[in-house]
């Protein structure tokens, strides 16, 4: 992680040695600039909850049957110079890997504090995720973030293909956390496994059980 910037980029190397793909990453990304504020909810904070009073945690399994495959990566630190485009504070970040019985694997980044502008932390995810040799085959669009914690919450999905491979990618960012899920991988041609509904559905879930207290 660049220093300031709160960015997590995890890369896998594929089976056959010779591919490195993008995986999904990303949450708190930005270039050390300050970021404008966006306005609160109307009752003060978003669903009644206070700025920067939740976080993501790594738990041993998630929705669909998924357990870590390792301790996760957390991070609790603090950039030391601006906050992280869309932060007033960045105060932690996590990467974590699961894996199920029959071979499904899941990439998370995730990060959180009090964010002040969803938008501004997803559009510069968005910009970290660009990659010189893939393309987004959907780009990421909004769905219905359904977010328990904040109804300004955002929620974007959509595939990316590179090297042959396609990887279904779902991020989100509410006034709390920011993160983002890599699905499976599936060769270029094969009939799609994930469609863009059922990627953010599950999206919805693992933020939802990642999302605690602090």
């Amino acid at each position: 992680m660049k220093a300031g910037m709160g960015v997590r980029v995890v890369k896998t190397v594929s089976k056959v040695g010779a591919t490195v793909l993008l995986m999904g990453t990303l949450a708190g990304c930005g270039d050390g600039s300050p970021s404008p504020k966006a306005a609160p909810a109307v009752d003060g904070s978003p669903a009644g909850a206070a700025p920067g009073s939740l976080r993501l945690t790594a738990p041993e399994s998630l929705p669909g049957d998924y357990r870590a495959e390792s301790p996760a990566n957390v991070r609790a630190d603090h950039p030391a110079g601006p906050q992280p485009t869309g932060y007033e504070s960045f105060d932690g970040s996590l990467v974590a890997k699961y894996t199920t019985d029959s071979g499904g694997i899941l990439t998370i980044g995730g990060a959180w504090g009090t964010i002040t502008d969803p938008d501004a932390v997803t559009t510069s995810a968005i910009a970290a995720m660009q990659s010189p040799r893939g393309t987004w085959t959907v780009p990421l669009t909004d769905v219905d973030a359904r977010d328990p914690h904040d109804p300004q919450g955002r929620l974007k999905c959509g595939v990316s293909t590179e090297a042959l491979l396609v990887i279904p990618i779902c991020l989100w960012a509410d006034h709390y956390t920011a993160g983002s899920v890599a699905f499976p991988p599936w060769a270029e041609g094969s009939p799609a496994t994930l469609d863009q509904a059922d990627a953010a559905d599950r999206t919805r879930r693992i933020r939802d059980t990642m999302t605690v207290p602090k």
